[in-house]
């Protein structure tokens, strides 16, 4: 690991869903400073300590965890500008990706991404994997081109661990497990169209509360039966 990336710590693995919800957030309401106590008001402990981390990481927060001019002048920007903002953010961030000579990052494959991470971040495993799906849709925030053979591998990932679900349960009221139908978890044959509109569906996360499983659930059976309405009972 490189001695640069070892100060700043691990690369964000929060999912993109939730950093642009948190954006959204700040704009609305920025704190003076962005802890804990803030944060568990939206996401849960585990989540939230993993979004500070990022902010720290991304240049968008101090050590203190107060926002940066970064960040200030990201939450102030739209349009191109907001564009250019996260480019900025992008090539201070992962410069060990965006200006590394040995790689061409629009011809790269997947596994020379997945080296990177792991020569300049010591990432490996579902965390690597999690790291590499952050940076390629802050890319796409920055308009940055990335290789076909990456951004496939992750919309096909996203799409394979879409379908394994968990049991659903019901209220505390109520304690039976209710089974997520299985004519929605079989998803026909997996198509370049699918994958796309699976790539604007929210990654289904493990630390999320039990409500937000819940809600995820609700909506991707919704929209699986919307785009598959021939297998509903």
């Amino acid at each position: 690991m490189s001695a640069e990336n070892s100060r700043r710590g691990t690369p964000p693995y929060i999912s993109p869903t939730t950093f642009h919800h948190l954006i959204e957030q700040l704009q609305k309401n920025l704190p003076d400073r962005i802890d804990r106590s803030y944060l568990d008001e939206l996401h849960s402990g585990s989540t939230s300590t993993q979004i500070m981390s990022a902010l720290r990481y991304l240049n968008l927060a101090d050590s203190l965890n107060k926002p940066t001019h970064h960040l200030k002048l990201l939450i102030a920007s739209s349009g191109e500008e907001r564009t250019k903002r996260f480019k900025d953010i992008a090539n201070s961030a992962y410069s060990f990706i965006l200006n590394n000579g040995s790689v061409d990052l629009q011809t790269a494959t997947y596994a020379q991404l997945e080296e990177l991470f792991h020569d300049h971040c010591g990432v490996d495993g579902d965390v690597r994997r999690k790291c590499i799906k952050f940076f390629t849709s802050l890319s796409q925030d920055a308009d940055i081109p990335l290789s076909p053979h990456v951004t496939k591998k992750v919309r096909m990932a996203r799409g394979n661990n879409t379908t394994r679900l968990p049991a659903r349960k019901t209220s505390s009221r109520n304690a039976k497990t209710m089974e997520v139908p299985q004519q929605i978890l079989k998803v026909p044959e997996h198509t370049e169209l699918l994958g796309k509109l699976l790539d604007k569906f929210p990654d289904y996360e493990i630390e999320w509360t039990n409500e937000q499983k819940t809600k995820w659930l609700e909506g991707f059976i919704q929209f699986m039966q919307k785009i598959y309405p021939d297998n509903r009972k």
